[in-house]
């Protein structure tokens, strides 16, 4: 039987591969109903969306439709409870200016009752996703 920790390590390392493959519809049933997802100032998609489909829409679908090759590689975990902390690295290409980028972050993951995610805070270093745009 996985502790608390694996199981949100299992579940979120999927979320990273299914969003880089570009199954949202899977990447959906690991988030709560009512999730706020908060991606941060300075980054191309910043905001709050409420709910699976406004992160689909306002955040995923533009990953997958503006970037090629885009991932988020998790690199490390850090546990606390029902708030999980992971640091990686964005990569990809931004199509309309065919320029690469790769960036660090670390994203802010809370769990509720049901090991949904429920909350998502990303710190980023939008600076280099931000010049490939340009």
């Amino acid at each position: 039987m996985e502790n608390k920790n694996e199981l949100y390590q299992k579940n979120l390392h999927a979320t990273y591969l299914l969003t880089g493959q570009g199954r949202l519809d899977e990447f959906k049933s690991y988030l709560a109903p009512e999730v706020e997802w908060t991606e941060a100032a300075g980054f191309p998609y910043a905001g709050t969306y409420v709910g699976p489909d406004e992160v689909i829409k306002n955040v995923h679908e533009r990953l997958g439709s503006e970037s090629d090759n885009y991932g988020a590689e998790d690199l490390k975990y850090s546990f606390n409870g029902s708030t999980v902390m992971v640091y990686g690295k964005y990569s990809g290409t931004y199509k309309a200016t065919q320029k690469s980028f790769v960036a660090d972050f670390v994203h802010v993951y809370e769990f509720d009752g049901n090991d949904k995610v429920s909350k998502f805070i990303q710190v980023v270093d939008s600076t280099t996703v931000v010049e490939a745009t340009k």
